[in-house]
């Protein structure tokens, strides 16, 4: 009988646990022809090297520590993964086709799912977060996530091939981002605020048991969905800030949910929100925590809203029917070469037991299906049809830790 292992670290799900302030999300590809056991004894170095920073030791430094900033270290899995010659799991089946994002267009842009309302940026022709290895960075310090991505690429250029100078695997692309101190996003409004209860999370991270024999092994681990979104932000400041409530389902200032429209078509935050003595509703413990969520009510405006799309109040969470998912998110903000020289988005990062949860929330009727952030799909306010724009996007097995493997995953190699 297979035992279920546990959950990796860098899912921040513990209660009083909260993840490090810098993230980085880095894929590795598979050298061509080369076969799972290669790949996987390729990969055990780095393994080796991650634990050697976790605990300050740098390869270039022998016998003098650094900071560690308190590095965490995810593995996540694409069904490329699953296809090398020779590899010793088969694909597990929510990691499958009908749970994979769409290929961008060869001429840039292209719909992510069908029936969803998020597209490619039109300026993306390739979805790079497609690898057979995703490695999910998150620290105390942007050094040490920075250092992380190095000290992968020297591994890789030391086991390179010294007549083709191929390396078993290859660095394709990685991306950065950090947590806001002001626990809002881009857009100005509080965000997170609605994520899972702490005693909800684990029932709906961990994979239950399976029906299907052949995935038994994946028991107690998860599936990590990836997105990195870029956000319009010249559009969205087009608005009102009455519009923008409407948008996003909350009082701008306090993070109190609506609740109602008045006569004149203003919305109104729920009543006896922000309690007495305070201004807003995003911190811990308080007493404003009952209304984190927001209230299930019949007016369209706001049921059309995001954070009403997003989360229906199906139970219980860990029924897979309601659609919960555990995510973390973490900015970014990148230069540009163009107007108005910068790039601002979030690396959408959730957990939940089977990808198909967040699949549906994005493409059903009622829930995300057909918008791309929220409002009325049949006559969106200007440019919120492409609010978000995706940037890359990737479906991972993040295996369960158990004393068997060398790392999370081996059994996929060797």
């Amino acid at each position: 009988m297979t035992v279920a292992g546990e959950l990796q670290e860098g899912i921040y799900h513990v209660s009083g646990t909260r993840p490090g302030k810098f993230f980085a999300v880095l894929f590795l590809r598979a050298g061509g022809g080369l076969g799972a056991q290669r790949v996987g004894e390729s990969f055990s170095v780095l393994w080796e090297t991650y634990q050697d920073l976790k605990r300050g030791n740098v390869g270039d430094l022998p016998g003098h520590t650094v900071p560690s900033g308190d590095l965490t270290v995810l593995l996540g899995y694409g069904p490329n993964a699953f296809q090398l010659v020779d590899a010793r799991r088969p694909l597990p089946s929510d990691l499958g086709s009908r749970n994979q994002f769409r290929s961008p267009l060869p001429t840039g842009g292209g719909r992510l799912l069908i029936g969803s309302g998020l597209w490619y940026a039109e300026d993306v022709r390739a979805n790079l977060a497609t690898e057979e290895i995703a490695v999910q960075f998150v620290a105390d310090t942007q050094l040490a996530v920075n250092r992380a991505i190095v000290e992968t690429w020297k591994i890789l250029e030391d086991t390179a091939d010294p007549v083709t100078g191929v390396a078993p695997l290859l660095l394709t692309s990685f991306y950065t981002g950090f947590q806001r101190d002001d626990g809002r996003s881009w857009i100005d409004f509080h965000d997170g605020i609605s994520n899972l209860k702490s005693e909800d999370r684990r029932g709906v991270i961990a994979i239950k048991p399976k029906p299907v024999p052949e995935d038994g092994w994946t028991e107690g681990g998860t599936y990590m969905v990836f997105l990195r979104l870029g956000v319009d932000l010249s559009a969205w400041r087009k608005l009102e800030r009455r519009q923008q409530e409407l948008m996003v389902g909350r009082d701008k200032l306090s993070g109190c949910p609506l609740e109602k429209v008045d006569g004149t078509g203003n919305p109104v935050a729920q009543n006896g929100c922000p309690v007495s003595g305070t201004s807003e509703i995003d911190v811990s413990g308080d007493a404003n925590a009952p209304f984190r969520e927001p209230p299930d009510i019949a007016v369209t405006v706001l049921r059309q809203s995001h954070v009403q799309r997003a989360n229906h109040h199906v139970k219980p969470a860990n029924d897979r029917n309601s659609l919960r998912v555990f995510r973390q998110g973490y900015e970014f903000l990148e230069p540009l070469g163009v107007a108005p020289g910068f790039r601002a988005g979030l690396n959408f990062v959730s957990f939940q037991d089977t990808p198909e949860r967040l699949l549906r929330i994005l493409t059903q009727d009622g829930w995300l299906g057909g918008t791309n952030f929220g409002g009325d799909t049949d006559n969106p306010l200007p440019g919120m049809d492409r609010l978000l724009s995706v940037r890359a996007g990737g479906v991972f097995l993040v295996p369960p830790v158990t004393d068997e493997e060398r790392f999370p995953g081996s059994s996929i190699f060797l």
